[in-house]
């Protein structure tokens, strides 16, 4: 079954540096940009987090954990959250 890994910047007070939590999910249903951000607010609600920007979504690709963590420091400073496929 594949892995997908979503990562995204995190904040839990406003003007602190922004920085990247993640988790992994095997689930294909819920890797529409709509439904990756929909989960993320719900993981968010539940920690008391706050996004850092405005919430752009991006799919960085597949590759190795390593590859696909390196794409997401990658990601612009606009972009909130990635997500991406995990290679076995």
């Amino acid at each position: 079954m594949p892995k997908y890994l979503i990562a995204y910047r995190k904040t839990e007070e406003s003007g602190q540096k922004p920085e990247w939590a993640v988790f992994t999910t095997d689930s294909e249903l819920s890797l529409e940009a709509h439904a990756v951000k929909q989960r993320v607010d719900k993981l968010m609600s539940v920690l008391g987090e706050k996004l850092c920007s405005n919430c752009e979504v991006a799919c960085i690709g597949s590759g190795r954990l390593d590859d696909v963590l390196y794409r997401r420091d990658e990601a612009t400073p606009e972009t909130s959250i990635v997500y991406g496929l995990i290679d076995a």
